[in-house]
């Protein structure tokens, strides 16, 4: 291979790619990068046997062909140059890189070993906005659990309807649903692994176009501008999660988010071991509790509308802070749900995602 490609287009490709890259001891093919010319461009490979991705990038193609090199000595060289144009050759395992300030030779690793990557074939496929799914995956994801000892809410729930798509997560104590509103030309429901969720994150930020959406019974495809992304999906039944979610409410509290957000988390320093706060609401004020035996006490107040009755309850400040977090509308509605049961929290102007936490026992 012979090949002059733009160093800030490869050092893109290689963030893109590199994270999916493998820190395997026995198989140390997968802690490598394949490079292939590919109809006139370079195409990054890289799998971890759970997901896959190729990269696309423009490269002026003076021979064909494919080396695999390991991921992080090529990552850090490169973006370490700052040159504009890289010549990359391979003979024999063998990588060179030559720019006008550099020369690098770097062992390489045979290419015939690299795995192959699925490629979609005729499977059912959507296509939606990639800025709506990245922020969407955004919105729950924090919600999944992080214990393997249920692998179902380990992941994220994407349920495909005919008018919308759902997104959920939960961990038990917390639950995020968040929907998206188009139109589809099949039904079908997967869990998309948490890691997997992460990597179409990062990958949907150099996307400003829409993802194509492919799926089969056990992998799911997303394709952008220049990227294929592969995964392998969970296998397992998901919660029936809206069973949890209240239907009725006692009261209904409108605040400001940044200030509520704001003094939960100042409340959150007093904190106990069990990061636990109480919101004390009022008719028109909310008194954020936090009490620790060796750091102290202190009484937050945000000021509120609730046309309802008053009440306490104590939360985990980190799942509140979680919640306001993912709601994007300047206005937070929290629906208090009875004494031992779930509050809501939902955006004022944006009824999109329901957030919902779990009360700590006093």
């Amino acid at each position: 291979m012979n090949i002059i490609v733009n160093q800030k287009n490869l050092s893109q490709a290689l963030r893109a790619v590199e994270k999916i890259v493998s820190k395997n001891i026995t198989l140390p093919i997968l802690n490598s990068i394949l490079f292939r010319t590919d109809n006139g461009r370079l195409r990054l490979s890289a799998t971890n046997l759970e997901m896959g991705i190729n990269y696309w990038v423009n490269a002026k193609i003076n021979q064909e062909g494919e080396f695999a090199v390991p991921a992080r000595i090529f990552s850090d060289f490169v973006a370490n140059v700052f040159d504009e144009k890289l010549s990359i050759s391979s003979a024999k395992n063998v990588v060179l890189i030559n720019s006008e300030g550099y020369k690098s030779q770097i062992l390489g690793i045979d290419s015939k070993d690299f795995p192959i990557i699925p490629k979609s074939q005729d499977l059912v496929k959507i296509v939606a906005n990639g800025a709506a799914i990245r922020n969407a995956l955004l919105s729950v994801i924090e919600s999944a659990s992080l214990s393997e000892s249920r692998p179902e809410i380990s992941g994220i729930l994407v349920n495909i309807s005919s008018e919308k798509i759902e997104f959920a997560a939960t961990d038990s104590f917390r639950l995020a649903e968040k929907r998206v509103n188009q139109k589809n030309e099949f039904v079908k429901k997967m869990i998309l692994p948490r890691m997997s969720a992460l990597e179409i994150i990062r990958l949907a930020e150099y996307s400003e176009q829409d993802l194509e959406i492919s799926l089969s019974d056990n992998q799911v495809f997303v394709k952008g501008d220049d990227f294929e992304f592969i995964s392998r999906l969970i296998d397992g039944h998901y919660p029936e999660y809206k069973k949890i979610i209240p239907e009725k409410h006692i009261a209904l509290v409108r605040v400001d988010r940044d200030m509520l957000e704001r003094n939960v988390r100042m409340a959150s320093v007093f904190s106990s071991a069990i990061a636990d706060i109480k919101l004390i609401v009022g008719n028109d004020l909310i008194s954020i509790l936090a009490k620790n035996s060796d750091r102290g006490e202190v009484v937050a107040k945000v000021v509120c509308k609730n046309d309802n009755q008053p009440f306490e309850i104590a939360l985990n400040y980190n799942y509140l802070l979680d919640g306001l977090k993912s709601i994007s509308s300047e206005r937070v509605n929290i629906f208090y749900t009875g004494e031992g049961s779930p509050l809501v929290l939902k955006g004022e102007e944006d009824n999109d995602l329901t957030y919902v936490i779990m009360p700590l026992r006093n």
